[in-house]
């Protein structure tokens, strides 16, 4: 049998892998700043494939390294522990390579370099002058500019109009791989927002071709599943759908899997049912910690021993049967690293997920991880200004406190539970108060670290955070009464960028087709018989809300009266349609009035 991971190994001279004494971004800056020297930095992740191979390859050869420690000052930085440095300095993907000035200034950058580009690189910055360095950051900070202007000009208040919806479903249409699904092109990668729009357009426009582009997209994106011990890699390096980045991060696996429950509510076909539960088999098999009730961030892409060394390429080890797997794992005596750094904005996207799986699997094991994730989470993380990153990052990012507003109202819907609720208004409180930035008009982090305007595919960008945002407002206008929430949900959605942005338009959708919101007042013993019921018809796009009869607060804020028998009112956040006794027509009325409101919407259509 041919191992081509011995590879590494034989043209590897391992002594030059601790030679390149790398510092932190702090301890870097203040070293260039006492020796005027400028700054190596890579900005790197555990789970990275490229990673992996240019620490192997360029950070080993022997020549870089001399140039390195002659002329620079290395830094290095996880990208998942500092998503502040991250966001500010990232190329465009991982890893990132970039020379700075002594005071933090980028002199340049790009992703991946291989040895010798490297080399001319290094000594091409090196012997620079001063003047010339300092005329090169002007130059790039002429194009941040540049391109935070655009930002803002994008920002400008707009009309929220269905042209917009239809003007985006042309953009799909156009840019969709008819071959091979999803977006045309090269990464693919499981953009979530693409099947959630067609899902949506389907519904509300009776377009059977989206309902085919948006059944061929979740195919598509199942081919990302390890067929063997489940959860999803990253993304294809084809256009094919057959070769991939075997990564599996925390946050794919929860979305990914949350998307499939979504996609089974509303098709009815098992396949999309079977890939959710694969992907969260994985998540809770592998990445799933008892002892502390956290989940770990990624399986990685390769195997890697101790020092980094590359020992057995992803592409030579996620192909093989688990039987093979199992002989490459004894004979090199690792197996693909797990990540064991825990961050709360991924592990909220995991109480989703487990959410949903408890509705969909009827798993109470589920929903007694989702309940303690959550306890964990509010205990140890939730502080002055909401939930820190990490318990080794004591700052505040806007994702994480969107994520965890999604996680607590999800398990509100799931389990009526009024203590999520005040939970998710107490969160959405700190969220208006403390994140919102007047200049811009959105929401952003807590921190100026520099938006995250950029396209880095394991992060959320600041549009699609706002979106996510939005429809989480809607949520807590429904379900508390409280108008405040929709009008700061509408007045942001305003302000969404025009360019094509899958993001706006799924904002745009809940205010010109509002969603539903399925309240159930009434008696605690029908309560997870009709809580069930009424999650399952479609939870991307209809909410449920169940309030126990004797909550004479809550009701008197939604506007109802208690009887003495479990009813069902069928809204949404501008009006109720029917009333109802009967849980098991549910869906049918909802997908009824769907096309009623989408027919008195379009008209001419």
């Amino acid at each position: 049998m041919k191992l081509r991971f011995l590879l590494f190994l034989l043209i590897i001279n391992i002594s030059f892998a601790s030679e390149i004494k790398w510092l932190s971004f702090e301890e870097g800056l203040k070293k260039a700043k006492k020796e005027n020297k400028l700054i190596l930095m890579d900005i790197y992740a555990k789970w990275c494939h490229w990673c992996n191979v240019i620490e192997n390859t360029t950070y080993r050869d022997k020549e870089v390294i001399e140039l390195i420690n002659k002329y620079y000052i290395p830094v290095r930085v996880d990208a998942e522990k500092r998503p502040d440095i991250n966001k500010k300095y990232n190329q465009g993907g991982l890893p990132s390579t970039l020379i700075l000035d002594k005071n933090g200034n980028i002199v340049f950058g790009a992703i991946y370099v291989a040895p010798e580009d490297m080399k001319k690189l290094l000594l091409y910055f090196a012997k620079m002058s001063p003047k010339d360095i300092e005329s090169q950051v002007e130059r790039v900070k002429f194009h941040q500019e540049l391109k935070y202007r655009i930002f803002q000009k994008n920002l400008k208040e707009k009309q929220i109009s269905p042209v917009y919806i239809k003007k985006i479903y042309r953009y799909i249409k156009l840019r969709y791989d008819k071959k091979y699904g999803g977006l045309l092109g090269a990464p693919k990668f499981p953009i979530r927002q693409v099947p959630y729009f067609l899902m949506l357009y389907y519904i509300f426009y009776s377009d059977d071709n989206a309902k085919k582009l948006a059944e061929k997209t979740l195919y598509a994106y199942s081919n990302l599943i390890d067929k063997i011990e489940g959860g999803s890699y990253r993304y294809s390096t084809n256009e094919y759908w057959t070769n991939f980045h075997y990564e599996k991060l925390l946050r794919d696996q929860a979305e990914l899997s949350v998307m499939y429950f979504n996609g089974y509510s509303l098709f009815q076909n098992k396949d999309y049912l079977k890939f959710a539960n694969l992907i969260l088999k994985f998540a809770k098999n592998k990445l799933y910690d008892k002892k502390t009730g956290f989940f770990y961030n990624s399986q990685g892409a390769d195997i890697v021993d101790k020092n980094d060394t590359l020992l057995v390429s992803g592409e030579d080890y996620f192909i093989k049967s688990k039987k093979e797997r199992e002989e490459i794992e004894k004979k090199v005596g690792y197996s693909p690293r797990i990540e064991k750094d825990i961050y709360f904005a991924n592990n909220a996207l995991m109480v989703s997920a487990l959410a949903y799986s408890y509705v969909y699997n009827n798993s109470k094991e589920d929903l007694k991880i989702a309940e303690n994730l959550t306890k964990n989470i509010i205990n140890q993380a939730w502080k002055e200004k909401g939930i820190i990153h990490s318990k080794d990052l004591n700052e505040y990012y806007l994702n994480t406190q969107v994520y965890f507003l999604e996680a607590l109202l999800n398990l509100y819907q799931i389990t009526g539970n009024k203590y999520y609720l005040e939970k998710a208004k107490a969160l959405a409180e700190i969220i208006l108060k403390n994140y919102y930035s007047k200049q811009l008009g959105i929401y952003t982090d807590l921190k100026d670290i520099g938006l995250n305007i950029k396209n880095i595919s394991f992060i959320d960008d600041i549009f699609a955070v706002n979106s996510r945002l939005i429809k989480q407002l809607y949520i807590l206008s429904a379900f508390t009464g409280d108008e405040k929430y929709f009008q700061k949900a509408k007045q942001l959605t305003k302000k969404l960028p025009a360019r094509a942005s899958i993001d706006t338009a799924l904002a745009y959708f809940i205010f010109i087709y509002k969603p539903a919101v399925i309240h159930i007042i009434g008696l605690k013993k029908d309560k997870d018989k009709f809580i069930n019921k009424s999650f399952k018809v479609f939870p991307y796009y209809v909410f449920t809300q169940f309030v126990d009869k004797n909550d004479k607060i809550l009701l008197k804020n939604l506007g109802y009266k208690p009887e003495n028998k479990t009813v069902i009112y069928l809204c949404n956040i501008s009006m109720c349609f029917e009333k109802l006794n009967n849980v098991d027509a549910l869906r049918e009325k909802v997908f009824k009035i769907y096309k009623n409101l989408a027919e008195f919407k379009n008209p001419f259509d």
